[in-house]
């Protein structure tokens, strides 16, 4: 939308000048004027806007939370010990006797290594070895045992499954698109407040020139009048209804020119990290874009709406999010029945290398399967998870809806505004025109005699009042067209903002 609304180098060069000299009259100017255009606004407060800077950090927790959860699921732990003993046991008479011996010295030093981890479809794993080193009175030389094998548990019906035993990942994804589209969306809320911001100070810049050129209008008026009355041809009272006439819009110049600052302050907030980093100078707006007639399309507009605005889509992936979750309650209602097995190769020997061979060759081989059943009896905390998760369910697919029902409206509303501002401008500047035309001829027969100065003075405010009137319906026109591309979720594009690596 930028590029369709920038004005040409001339146009902008005139407009400079027209607002720096609109800024600067009756002795308010600063020593500094920076001249924005619409596209730099944006892209400051992208780059600047420590809202969105703010913002911008929850996509990549999110990312972060999508590798945990990866992690928690099927990195496996690897594990190791190592253990010495030294135990001294009293014998019995008996014992004694026969082995010459009134107690028992056995040293043992236990070590075991093991890797355990889980399987994409459930499949739980327990890799493992462990060797024992004894040593004692009855052992002149170490004696080495020990066994290394597997063992595999394997649901069948809970936990079984792609799916279910990556729901935390699943959902994790989730949160991280959610995350993406509402930071998506806060950029866009920001470009329009950017927009709105810029154009409501352009509106300023013009109210306030329109209030100084009311003011010179009541001036030459109040002199004019002056000049009559010392030939005598008008009364004092013209005279005294002229000066209260500069007074008035006097007035109104000092009003509209802190509207100025107010609305430079609200500009400056949103394309800097701090406001004052433009100091006490003055922005003047360069982007005057015309009032020309756009196409509108309700239905086009809505059709693109439901399918990019990035608020319609954190909903969408949090119903989504919350589906995942259901499946995996759905799945805890079934009976816990696993699958196992193991298998170990035993082994000993009186030296660690024929420890070794006797363990690899499998010559002492345990193995082992079974089932596992389980079942709560009643299962309510199961049952209960998996219905209150449904109704969140229900809940969240009935706000979808409803959002959707919203953007229809909002996009209605926002093309019925673009076409109600269009026409208010037409009517705006034809009120502009007609009421110059009656000023002017008030001050005809006010120099024919035939007029009073109250009545230019009138003609003069409505004059001005039509003139803020036609400033305000071509500054809403323009908002009101940031309003569309946002309804639609189209303002990153009408803008040209792609939002990769540098915002």
């Amino acid at each position: 939308m930028i590029s369709s609304r920038v004005p040409s180098l001339l146009t902008t060069f005139v407009a400079i000048l027209m607002m720096a000299s609109s800024v600067w009259a009756d002795g308010g100017a600063t020593n500094e004027t920076r001249a924005l255009t619409l596209r730099e606004c944006i892209e400051r407060a992208l780059e600047n806007n420590l809202e969105i800077r703010f913002q911008r950090i929850t996509p990549t927790i999110q990312t972060w939370g999508v590798m945990g959860a990866q992690g928690a699921a099927y990195d496996p732990v690897f594990s190791a010990s190592m253990n010495y003993q030294d135990a001294t046991t009293p014998l019995t008479p008996e014992q004694t006797t026969s082995l010459h011996l009134s107690s028992l010295e056995q040293k043992q030093l236990a070590s075991s290594v093991g890797l355990t981890g889980k399987l994409p479809l459930g499949t739980t794993y327990d890799l493992f070895g462990s060797s024992t080193r004894t040593s004692g009175q009855l052992n002149s030389n170490f004696v080495y045992t020990g066994s290394s094998g597997i063992s595999i548990t394997q649901p069948i019906l809970q936990n079984f499954g792609f799916g279910v035993n990556a729901t935390a990942i699943r959902i994790a994804r989730e949160s991280r698109t959610i995350a993406i589209q509402n930071f998506v969306q806060f950029v866009m809320n920001t470009i329009s407040n950017v927009a709105t911001a810029y154009y409501e100070l352009v509106y300023a810049i013009e109210n306030h020139k329109a209030a100084v050129e009311n003011r010179e209008l009541a001036r030459e008026l109040l002199d004019q009048n002056r000049i009559q009355e010392r030939v005598g041809t008008m009364s004092p009272l013209d005279v005294i209804q002229a000066e209260a006439g500069v007074a008035e819009s006097e007035q109104s110049v000092i009003t509209t020119a802190r509207a100025i600052k107010d609305n430079e302050n609200t500009l400056k907030r949103l394309i800097c990290q701090q406001v004052s980093e433009f100091g006490t100078a003055t922005l003047v707006p360069v982007d005057y874009p015309p009032v020309e007639m756009v196409a509108l399309d309700v239905a086009e507009s809505t059709r693109r709406a439901l399918e990019i605005r990035p608020d319609y889509q954190s909903a969408y992936h949090a119903l989504q999010s919350q589906n995942i979750t259901v499946q995996f309650d759905r799945n805890q209602l079934w009976p816990q029945i696993n699958l196992q097995g193991s298998y170990a190769a035993n082994g000993g020997g009186s030296s660690f290398a024929s420890f070794a061979n006797a363990t690899a060759g499998g010559n002492s081989p345990t193995w082992a399967v079974g089932v596992l059943f389980s079942f709560p009896l009643a299962d309510r905390q199961a049952r209960a998870n998996y219905h209150m998760a449904k109704l969140d369910a229900d809940q969240l697919l009935l706000s979808l809806k409803s959002l959707e029902q919203n953007i229809v409206v909002a996009v209605d509303d926002a093309v019925g505004h673009v076409e109600m501002n269009l026409k208010s401008v037409e009517a705006a500047r034809a009120a502009t025109r007609l009421a110059q035309e009656s000023l002017d001829a008030e001050k005809k027969k006010l120099l024919a005699g035939t007029s009073t100065t109250f009545l230019v003075l009138q003609a003069q405010t409505q004059l001005e009042t039509a003139r803020v009137a036609q400033i305000r319906a071509e500054a809403d026109y323009h908002e009101s067209l940031v309003a569309l591309d946002l309804a639609e979720g189209t303002i990153l594009a009408r803008n040209s903002i792609v939002l990769d690596e540098k915002y």
